[in-house]
């Protein structure tokens, strides 16, 4: 498959119903010595390094993409303080900053191909704001089992979330199932985020055949892992 088309097929899957559910936004780059634990944010160029290529992951095939996840239209926000957290995923200017975005295309080996392939999203961020997005994300899932949000694209949409457990991976891990309710299939998209130190990957994979949630495979989490320790050594 050409990278256009897979570039193209991987907008139709993110986009869904013409709403954006990535998992981050913005496209900063620098390092800073501030961190948890020491370690100081990847650079956009050691994110794109560490970003899967090929049959780097087990069980997929990857692709690197060069176009921009998030433009400056998608600022999403949401009225309902709790679920603002999962609003930000989708939102170019969140409340927490990211210092740097990469991401890439995932294919599982066999897929048909009329199958959308998934995507996965690399972002570093500065001293311990990696660890505040994932508490806020748990709390979120746990608390928001709907919410409205609204994007300067000009739509407003609501949308379901059910948590979806997770094998034990990277520092701390969450997921969950999030669904326009305009969606027809009612399917919606799984968001598997795994913090490796303070590095986000994100990997949003579409629901199976018969309809269930699909999680990051634990293999597949476990060997960008190492990707990421590798890079932040």
């Amino acid at each position: 498959m050409s990278g256009a088309r897979r570039a193209i097929k991987a907008v139709v899957l993110v986009i869904g119903t013409t709403v954006v559910l990535s998992a981050c936004g913005g496209s900063g780059d620098g390092e800073s010595k501030s961190s948890a634990g020491g370690q100081g944010p990847l650079t956009k160029a050691q994110l794109t390094d560490v970003l899967p290529e090929g049959a780097d992951l087990p069980g997929f095939s990857a692709e690197r993409q060069s176009l921009r996840l998030l433009e400056a239209k998608d600022v999403v926000t949401t009225g309902q303080a709790a679920c603002r957290p999962l609003a930000d995923m989708m939102s170019v200017s969140p409340r927490l900053p990211r210092r740097a975005m990469v991401w890439a295309t995932i294919e599982a080996d066999g897929a048909p191909a009329s199958a959308p392939p998934g995507t996965l999203t690399l972002t570093s961020h500065d001293g311990d704001t990696a660890a505040q997005w994932m508490t806020g994300l748990k709390r979120a899932v746990a608390d928001c089992t709907r919410f409205t949000a609204t994007s300067k694209r000009g739509w407003t949409y609501d949308f379901t979330v059910a948590s979806v457990p997770l094998e034990r991976m990277g520092d701390d891990r969450v997921g969950y199932r999030i669904t326009n309710v305009l969606d027809p299939s009612g399917g919606g998209n799984v968001m598997s985020v795994v913090r490796t130190g303070t590095t986000l990957a994100t990997y949003l994979l579409p629901p199976s055949k018969n309809g269930k949630p699909r999680p990051v495979p634990e293999s597949v989490a476990i060997a960008q892992e190492k990707r990421i320790r590798a890079a932040a050594d």
